[in-house]
């Protein structure tokens, strides 16, 4: 969805009050840098130099796996100033980013913003202002749709049946979120066939909902075993899983697998269901801090992944961000330029 200038005034207003600033234009709008695009290209004047920043803008709330998988992305630029605009970042956010040397702007006017080591603001604290009338979220329901439709946008065209049975949830879940990515405009009709329009606004919303409303309700829990190492640990699950259930490796484990360059401490499974009896059979105790995390899985296309038994890229992309560091953050980013931007353009 291409951003309109209207759009980036109100984080240009409050740039336009630092004191530093005698100057603010936008040059470009959708400008692609590298493999990706950026949404706006602005000039920033100060007393006696013109600078020029990349703006990414968010269109939905920020969550720490969000903001890692952006900061995973800004890698790329290496030396290249760029600025966030969201709707609102809190102070731990900001501090996130601003720890990261990220420049970014709310529309609360929090913001943190280095043009040079004598031009320099940070501000934080203003809260935002709250919509009236705004309506609930989409819910768990809602985000296994929009995980279903990420990985198969195929299925918008199809019977909402097939959309609601590869989420694993009900007909009427599922054509409630249709509508609403419909009524949002990030979903609507192109050659004759609906399509996604916003895809990297689905994106966003998609991996917030993950960390925030799916995984917590998905998560079964971490355990300890009585394994020595990751790789034991995995020889183990074969054996004693192996073809009674649905199961794959996500995050690290699935990493490993897809690109051989992170593994991690964490073993994670996706599994479609589990009982105490599968926990008995692993010898697994539960353990908040436990090597081994046991998640059901968001749908059935969870499964579908691009190396024998890794869930699909998507899926272990979100949970890097979600619950890993920064080795983490290099391996989703990784992952997103090897598997998710090559399946996005074959889409095209």
């Amino acid at each position: 969805m291409r951003l309109t200038t209207d759009e980036l005034e109100p984080y240009l207003d409050h740039i336009r009050t630092l004191p530093f600033i005698k100057g603010v234009e936008v040059l470009d709008t959708r400008r692609p840098i590298g493999r990706f695009g950026f949404d706006a290209l602005v000039r920033l004047d100060t007393p006696h130099q013109r600078h020029e920043f990349l703006v990414e803008v968010k269109r939905t709330n920020l969550t720490r796996p969000l903001v890692n998988g952006l900061l995973a992305q800004m890698t790329e630029l290496a030396d290249r100033p760029w600025i966030l605009f969201a709707p609102y970042i809190g102070r731990p956010i900001g501090e996130h980013l601003a720890n990261h040397g990220a420049n970014y702007v709310d529309a609360a006017g929090n913001c943190h913003l280095q043009i040079t080591d004598k031009h320099i603001a940070f501000i934080q604290g203003k809260r935002r202002q709250r919509k009236k009338g705004v309506g609930r979220g989409i819910g768990v329901a809602g985000y296994k749709a929009l995980f279903t439709i990420l990985a198969r946008p195929d299925l918008l065209n199809g019977p909402v049946r097939a959309l609601a049975q590869a989420a694993n949830i009900g007909k009427t879940a599922a054509a409630e979120t249709v509508e609403k990515l419909v009524d949002e405009g990030l979903v609507g009709f192109g050659l004759n066939q609906r399509q996604i329009l916003d895809r990297q606004t689905l994106m966003d919303r998609w991996i917030t909902g993950y960390a925030t409303v799916v995984r917590p309700r998905l998560f079964i829990g971490n355990f300890q075993t009585p394994d020595d190492t990751p790789a034991t640990l995995e020889d183990r699950i074969q054996a004693t899983l192996g073809k009674d259930l649905a199961w794959v490796w996500g995050g690290g484990a699935a990493a490993m697998r897809l690109t051989g360059h992170y593994r991690g401490e964490t073993t994670t499974l996706h599994v479609e269901k589990w009982t105490d009896a599968h926990t008995k059979r692993l010898r697994a105790l539960p353990a908040p801090d436990g090597p081994l995390a046991i998640l059901l899985a968001p749908g059935k296309l969870a499964f579908d992944g691009v190396v024998p038994q890794t869930a699909h890229p998507l899926l272990v992309y979100t949970e890097l961000l979600t619950v890993g560091k920064a080795r983490a953050r290099e391996a989703a980013a990784e992952l997103q330029t090897e598997y998710l931007q090559a399946r996005d353009d074959a889409a095209h």
